[in-house]
């Protein structure tokens, strides 16, 4: 783990990264049957680090990404933002949509309304995970989409602290010859994230 987050054990960090590793698998296992094809996956990297540092662990400020941003309710309160690489998102969801409905024009609106399910079926995924493993009530609202930087993108997420613990989880999925790389972010609300680490003898 970062020396600026949580000190973890190798065997709560072992549970952490199983929490990655099924929730990706959903997420592959729910892409593969979007697009009838085989997803792959490469293997999610996992962290949990300080708010304060996760513009630069996501990549520099003006980076161009598409953010999907959703508030969680239940027992762990939070915010949840999956981030995607603007023209390799939209690459993907262009392949996917021409060989879906064929050669014909597709509309931003279309493009987006994608990406977006793409966003949902990626995070729910994740949160199935957490709720599986922690026993914990969680309930996402309906996803935001928008495009723009990371700094921008960051705009959206109020009222979280620098100091604040939050989850990081990397992944790769491959359709053939076409990836799309996505961060999914959990942000525990100020004193949520203890249910959610307490499957892992957190204190």
């Amino acid at each position: 783990m970062s020396s600026s987050g949580i000190s973890l054990s190798e065997i709560q960090k072992d549970a952490l990264k199983e929490v990655g590793n099924i929730g990706a698998g959903h997420a592959a296992t729910a892409l593969s049957q979007l697009l009838n094809a085989k997803v792959n996956l490469r293997d999610p990297r996992i962290d949990v680090i300080k708010f304060r540092d996760l513009a630069s662990r996501v990549g520099h400020e003006s980076r161009t990404v598409a953010a999907l941003h959703m508030y969680i309710r239940g027992e762990a309160p939070g915010q949840m933002v999956v981030l995607f690489d603007r023209e390799q998102a939209l690459d993907f969801v262009s392949q996917f949509l021409h060989r879906v409905i064929g050669d014909i024009q597709i509309f931003d609106s279309i493009a987006d309304s994608t990406l977006k399910e793409l966003g949902n079926i990626i995070a729910g995924a994740y949160l199935t995970a957490i709720i599986q493993l922690t026993g914990i009530n969680l309930l996402p609202s309906v996803p935001t989409l928008s495009y723009g930087t990371i700094q921008a993108a960051f705009r959206t997420l109020m009222s979280i602290l620098p100091e604040q613990d939050v989850f990081l989880i990397e992944s790769t999925f491959l359709d053939k010859d076409k990836a799309i790389a996505g961060q999914f972010i959990l942000i525990p609300e100020t004193g949520s994230i203890a249910p959610l680490l307490s499957v892992f003898g957190v204190e």
